[in-house]
């Protein structure tokens, strides 16, 4: 046979000496062949270079062994860890994933969303952008099962693993609190979504059960990235309201915050507390170093995963609707205390 051309089926049983229907059954392992047999057929397979088709066996076993990984924003530290536990609980039982990167954009999801399902995955993990009754229902039509990951959609039956947003938000505002600030401000995301929405109601609860006024002039609502930070510090510093401390309900918008306040005489820990959200790897390189809420971002990946793949076999795990793990509190100097 011609090396240049690939190797078929019906060439691995005419170099075996067995029949098409036996070889396919080795690939398949769907009938019994004896080991004799199956040696036949797996040093033919060797010496041909002969790869079953993958497509094909999947088309064949109604399964591709892929799950689909649809996330936000894959320069956020949070989600690589995230992606890094979703592959680690897919691989550790037989699957892979497809990673796409939505950038927080309703219709590149959508987009994404039908490719991955042209592509027959068995599952969907998502950190979604969007909350519409139409999308949900798209969603569901799509007859996979799907988590939700960090951000859980009003309207959607589906199952949701996600850092209790409030409760983290709380734990922040509330060490502000006991450090003597009053006039705490916030930077957080967008409402339309459920960790923007919780990470502000977790700070307003912080503030009305330690007695402190709600001032809506310190409360500035952004997009989660470095833009927003940096623009949303530049507005509360220089607004005319004053403010002792902050907590930034994101990463990237810390990143942005810290940017505008080294542009000013401002000095971080002592000028201005900050809190953020999201433990990074930078947190305790930059100048002073950042106090933050942690979320448990690996977990949440590993924990994702599991509930697909029960699903795809057929096995509930929880009856619980979201999962809720748990954050931590990581002090270091910016929030104005000595380490």
């Amino acid at each position: 046979m011609d090396k240049k051309m690939k190797a078929t089926l019906k060439d691995v049983a005419n170099l075996a000496g067995v029949s098409t229907a036996t070889v396919s059954n080795v690939t398949n392992n769907t009938k019994f062949v004896s080991d004799d047999v199956k040696r036949k057929v797996l040093d033919a397979m060797e010496t041909l270079n002969y790869r079953p088709n993958a497509l094909a066996k999947s088309l064949r076993v109604q399964e591709t062994k892929l799950i689909g990984v649809l996330i936000s924003d894959i320069t956020n530290p949070f989600f690589s860890k995230v992606v890094r536990g979703i592959e680690y609980e897919a691989n550790k039982n037989g699957y892979n994933i497809l990673l796409c990167n939505t950038e927080s954009n309703a219709v590149k999801e959508q987009e994404y969303l039908d490719i991955l399902i042209g592509k027959r995955i068995d599952g969907l993990i998502i950190s979604s952008s969007g909350n519409k009754e139409e999308y949900i229902k798209h969603l569901e039509s799509a007859n996979i099962p799907i988590v939700f990951l960090n951000r859980s959609p009003e309207s959607a039956l589906m199952k949701t693993v996600m850092t209790n947003n409030i409760r983290g938000s709380y734990l922040a505002a509330e060490h502000l609190i006991n450090h003597g600030y009053e006039k705490i401000s916030i930077i957080s995301g967008p409402q339309t979504y459920s960790t923007g929405r919780d990470r502000l109601i977790g700070y307003k609860r912080a503030m009305e059960d330690y007695g402190l006024p709600i001032d809506e002039e310190l409360i500035k609502i952004g997009n989660f990235d470095i833009k927003s930070g940096y623009d949303l510090m530049k507005e509360l510093i220089n607004s005319g309201e004053r403010t002792d401390a902050c907590f930034i309900a994101n990463n990237s918008m810390t990143l942005g915050a810290y940017k505008y306040i080294k542009e000013t005489n401002l000095k971080i820990g002592q000028d201005l507390a900050i809190v953020g959200y999201d433990e990074s790897d930078w947190a305790d390189i930059v100048e002073p170093p950042l106090s933050t809420i942690s979320q448990p971002a690996y977990e949440q990946g590993t924990q994702a995963a599991e509930l697909v793949i029960a699903n795809i076999n057929g096995k509930e795990l929880t009856n619980q609707k979201v999962i809720y793990l748990e954050p931590t509190m990581i002090i270091r100097e910016s929030c104005g205390c000595k380490i």
